[in-house]
């Protein structure tokens, strides 16, 4: 039997489709929208769900429209195969135009803000909100970190997720949830529920991103207005050291970001919008509400 070019060709290119219009069936996010009047976009921080903003979402939908977003492999939501993070960054600009938002106020926590910071160019996005996170990560763990130092700490990292068994890895979550993102034991197993329940390659693999990836080369060119939102509880209870020795730290950080504020806790943890949850809100609509 003869098979001629024309039907290896066409026979091809219908396997390529399926594989791509199956593989495109998984959503790189889902989002939840309430309230009404300029959009705020909710980013999580990794292995949580959309619902980790659920509080600030109710105070500020009473006069903003919100857009909670959720990521795959996210705290039981289905996982991509692979590159997580651009995926994630494809699909949430691709919902910005087809939602065809404007004066969008983008709010990021820890890698939600470093998705936020990436995103800073497109045209609709008129504010970033940035919690708990850094430009360059890796600089958390060593303030003189080079590339090969951030490559090494980030495979170290992932390794760690991945090798751990399902018994410590729950219970490395719950000590991270208590020691580090609140100072409410319930919502610290509500946390380490949620890293559980979260796919570990997915994970393990943005976290890998997020630490290796320096962004300081890009702060210049955000003009947008920027509010970086942290904490400096864990400098002052277990270094003994002054807010202003944090701040001084912070700018630091963002010193080449052209246009932005900092606002730092002495009370809160990572998730502070969980521990100073008016506090947080206060700082969020002062800074959305303030004119370009």
């Amino acid at each position: 039997m003869k098979v001629s070019y024309k039907s290896i060709t066409f026979t091809l290119s219908f396997f390529i489709c399926l594989i791509t219009f199956s593989y495109s069936q998984i959503p790189a996010i889902e989002v939840k929208v309430s309230g009404k009047g300029k959009p705020v976009l909710f980013i999580p921080h990794i292995g949580c769900p959309g619902e980790m903003w659920q509080y600030v979402a109710n105070e500020l939908g009473k006069t903003y429209q919100c857009h909670i977003i959720s990521l795959a492999g996210f705290a039981g939501q289905t996982p991509l195969d692979s590159n997580y993070t651009q995926q994630y960054l494809t699909q949430i600009r691709n919902y910005i135009k087809t939602k065809k938002l404007k004066e969008i106020t983008l709010l990021g926590m820890n890698y939600g803000g470093f998705l936020a910071l990436q995103l800073h160019n497109q045209p609709a996005v008129s504010k970033l909100i940035v919690i708990d996170t850094y430009p360059f990560l890796a600089q958390i763990l060593n303030p003189a970190a080079t590339a090969t130092d951030a490559t090494t700490y980030a495979s170290q990292a992932k390794s760690g997720y991945l090798a751990a068994s399902a018994t410590d890895f729950a219970q490395m979550m719950y000590q991270t949830g208590k020691g580090m993102i609140t100072h409410d034991t319930v919502k610290a197993r509500q946390y380490a529920h949620w890293l559980t329940q979260s796919d570990r390659k997915t994970i393990a693999s943005v976290l890998a991103d997020q630490l290796q990836t320096d962004l300081r080369a890009q702060l210049p060119s955000i003009k947008i207005p920027v509010l970086t939102i942290g904490t400096w509880y864990f400098g002052k209870n277990l270094k003994k050291m002054p807010l202003e020795e944090g701040y001084k730290m912070h700018e630091n950080f963002f010193s080449s970001l052209p246009n932005h504020k900092t606002v730092l806790t002495e009370t809160g943890k990572d998730f502070m919008h969980w521990d100073e949850p008016a506090w947080f809100v206060k700082e969020v609509i002062t800074f959305i509400n303030k004119p370009l």
